[in-house]
């Protein structure tokens, strides 16, 4: 189904969930979009109208801060077609109600992340399963089909990368200063900068940057051989936590060197203490029955404390809450992998 996207410019002044009624009836946060971010007259082109009525959705784009996206550009996500079948139609002569769809050999792609400070040109198009991180630039009709690196111009079909914005001295520094993530009083204050030499910007702040860096201490979790974290989102309306969990334990339930933590904010355990007990119980009761070998640990802490859990981690697995930008990039900064906890298969 294609949804008409539109956000005026200059409108958002934080992350904000955008939501549409799925068949006229769900009604589903079809994107996450940040502080100052834009959109023209672009589309959203998804297949969740065929699997939310299964209690699925392989379907979540994420926006940053201070993006722009031009007229025509198209997401795309959970669209692809099974080309390992016979057939790559669809036709009422093949369904089979007996036979589940291999999902081993089909995966069901529907996460797209488009970092801070990203430029999309019109009629661009942004396949599923892409991250375009921090900085870059997307040329007008080009085909996104994988990742675009930090600060990257890319263009044409598929699209490559053309050049970069930066000489890469210049790019580790902003990406270690982050100055998408700063409040608008200083970014405010500071405004001069972005109209000058971005040199004599780094030279002013990437110092501090590294200073803040330095103080973020690796929190004291047991590092095993393959280490997945996963924000817990049960605040969300869709969570995907519970098939998170699951998933896992069939894919590596068995194997000792695999461990899941699951990240619960002080606040929310604060707020809803039962509940994280309760889930706690349940984790150690499935654990025991299936007589698994591997790890899986609730972690309560701080928001603060969020970045520092990614210097403990082999991969993160994304979800539909407002952090998850913010989470891409600590990931990013820690050479952590991201996983979508959307596509189905997760693992």
């Amino acid at each position: 189904m294609y949804i008409k996207f539109f956000m005026k410019e200059k409108t958002l002044k934080k992350q904000t969930d955008i939501f549409y009624k799925i068949n006229n009836e769900v009604d589903f946060p079809i994107a996450n979009i940040g502080r100052d971010s834009y959109v023209c007259d672009s589309v959203i082109n998804t297949g969740i109208d065929y699997t939310i009525s299964n209690g699925y959705a392989a379907h979540n784009l994420q926006i940053g801060q201070f993006v722009s996206v031009a007229v025509g550009v198209e997401f795309c996500m959970n669209i692809n077609h099974n080309y390992f079948n016979l057939s790559t139609g669809v036709s009422d002569l093949f369904e089979n109600n007996s036979h589940k769809e291999n999902v081993e050999r089909h995966k069901q792609k529907g996460q797209i992340i488009i970092q801070n400070d990203v430029w999309l040109g019109h009629n661009s198009t942004i396949m599923p399963g892409v991250t375009i991180h921090n900085g870059a630039v997307v040329a007008a009709n080009s085909h996104v089909v994988k990742d675009v690196p930090p600060y990257a111009i890319v263009g044409g079909n598929p699209a490559k990368v053309i050049k970069y914005r930066f000489k890469k001295e210049i790019i580790d520094k902003l990406l270690a200063i982050q100055w998408w993530n700063w409040d608008d009083e200083k970014i405010r204050s500071n405004n001069r900068y972005f109209n000058e030499n971005v040199e004599e910007f780094c030279e002013k702040f990437y110092n501090e940057a590294i200073e803040q860096k330095k103080k973020i201490e690796k929190l004291e979790i047991e590092k095993l051989a393959y280490s997945y974290l996963f924000f817990v989102d049960f605040g969300e309306k869709y969570s995907i936590t519970e098939r998170v969990l699951i998933e896992f334990l069939s894919k590596f339930g068995m194997n000792e060197d695999y461990q899941l933590i699951l990240y619960v904010k002080e606040e929310y355990f604060e707020k809803n203490e039962e509940i994280i007990i309760t889930f706690n119980d349940i984790i150690t009761k499935m654990l025991m029955e299936m007589r698994a070998k591997c790890t899986v640990t609730v972690c309560i802490d701080s928001k603060e404390s969020e970045r520092a859990i990614f210097k403990s981690v082999d991969y993160f697995i994304a979800n539909r809450s407002s952090d998850t930008v913010l989470h891409s990039c600590y990931a990013d900064e820690n050479n952590v992998r991201i996983i979508s906890g959307v596509d189905v298969p997760v693992f």
